[in-house]
């Protein structure tokens, strides 16, 4: 029997998950020891967040909607909210601030020469053997190419396989394959790939895992509440394996196994905010300020690494020259800085720009 399917419902818990995945990689990118404080996994749950939320929307349109316009829906409504911004963005930094003299051309010029795997969505396959040298202030961009990416296929395999079963099926046969992918890429040592980022062509795991718990909730909504404990052992013992595995230490953990456990642990947060019974995790999330970052969370992404890559110089020189700060609190200082005006940046066109792109999306439900 087909299981029933319940409308999306807005769920505010995961909105301020949302704000924490982006106070994540602000942490990671902008402020001094942010690798130490597992900033970098703010991605890994933006992809969980982005697979549940999106999943969850597809399966209803398919089961719950009529099928009519399915596909037209949803990409219109997707490049709504994606691609305004984006390529406002590749407009800017590609053409109109180096033409202005806003930035020098040789911060872009890597860029601009590969610009067609911008605008095409492939850059995180173009840093696998061609990672800039000299151009970093879009660096960033690679976690957009891998969502549209995996959700340029995912609407069609929704509506070909439909039911959860084969859904779940597919989706644990597309996690082996990225694995033996990774596996086969890292013992050819093909030379001049870029192994110290080979993982971003192959970073689905995230998405592929909020997925696969958005098909859990219909499929089988108590599975996860009852089973939790279980899958954290096992999540451990699987990290635990592959650490003793890998002798040599040359493997690199996070690309093969490490960002994918972790992206597990972050879909269980993911199902508990969202099915489960705990006030406390979720009052915790529910708060306005978290919230709001989580909305703006999009342009915040774009915005804060730019802006932080241009300012951090100029300002480490003032503040170094002027106020002889230590090295560490200007580093620290400059961070709040950059990220403060980001976040301006950031509700300016969240409010101004986006939302007027955000309102034709209701002429598409």
């Amino acid at each position: 029997m087909q299981p029933s399917i319940q409308p999306t419902k807005f769920i505010p818990a995961l909105e301020g998950l949302r704000g924490i995945a982006i106070i994540a990689v602000i942490i990671y990118h902008n402020f001094p020891y942010g690798d130490s404080l597992f900033g970098w996994l703010g991605v890994d749950l933006f992809f969980v967040l982005s697979g549940f939320l999106i999943t969850g929307i597809l399966l209803r349109s398919v089961n719950i909607d009529s099928t009519t316009g399915y596909f037209k829906k949803f990409y219109i409504r997707r490049a709504l909210r994606i691609f305004p911004l984006y390529y406002l963005f590749l407009f800017a930094f590609l053409f109109l601030f180096p033409t202005l003299g806003i930035i020098n051309n040789n911060e872009v010029s890597e860029y601009q020469d590969d610009k067609f795997w911008f605008i095409f969505y492939a850059q995180n396959w173009l840093f696998t053997n061609n990672f800039p040298e000299n151009s970093h202030c879009l660096n960033h961009f690679w976690s957009l190419a891998v969502e549209e990416q995996y959700y340029i296929f995912w609407p069609i395999i929704i509506i070909l396989l439909r039911k959860p079963k084969y859904l779940l099926i597919f989706l644990a046969g597309f996690l082996i394959f990225l694995f033996g992918f990774r596996s086969f890429i890292w013992n050819a040592q093909f030379e001049g790939f870029n192994y110290t980022n080979f993982y971003t062509f192959t970073r689905f795991d995230g998405i592929c895992i909020g997925s696969i718990i958005a098909i859990l909730s219909i499929q089988r909504k108590e599975f996860i509440l009852r089973h939790t404990a279980a899958i954290v052992t096992g999540l451990a013992a699987l990290n635990f394996i592959f650490y003793f595995a890998n002798t040599s230490g040359k493997l690199p953990y996070l690309a093969f196994i490490g960002y994918t456990t972790f992206a597990a642990m972050f879909g269980i947060l993911v199902y508990e905010l969202a099915y489960g019974n705990s006030k406390w995790l979720k009052n915790i999330f529910n708060g306005s300020a978290i919230r709001y970052l989580g909305r703006i969370s999009y342009g915040l992404y774009m915005f804060h690494w730019p802006v932080h890559y241009f300012l951090r110089k100029p300002l480490y020189t003032y503040f170094n020259d002027s106020l002889y700060i230590p090295t560490v609190f200007n580093q620290i200082l400059i961070a709040f800085i950059t990220t403060s005006i980001s976040i301006l940046f950031s509700l300016i066109s969240y409010h101004f720009f986006e939302m007027k792109f955000l309102r034709l999306k209701e002429n598409f439900k």
